[in-house]
């Protein structure tokens, strides 16, 4: 897996909501590829590092401000 994308959607504002990420790979096979997926606007980045964390069987709790994993990334 790899993650692309930037910390601020608005370079301007400084802004981090609405960022622009893309996820590649299949995560051993738990990842569907060729998906578009948009999460609600307060959904913390750090649920998708968490998810991707599951898929390399790394065991934490939590991450950051994360709450939980993403869900439909499948």
């Amino acid at each position: 897996m790899v993650a692309y994308g930037s910390g601020n959607s608005d370079g301007n504002r400084h802004n981090h909501d609405d960022l622009p990420i893309l996820l590649a790979g299949r995560g051993c096979g738990t990842i569907n590829a060729g998906q578009h997926i948009r999460y609600p606007q307060d959904t913390p980045l750090n649920n998708l590092w968490l998810s991707m964390l599951d898929r390399m069987d790394c065991n934490i709790q939590s991450l950051g401000d994360s709450t939980g994993r993403l869900a439909n990334l499948t």
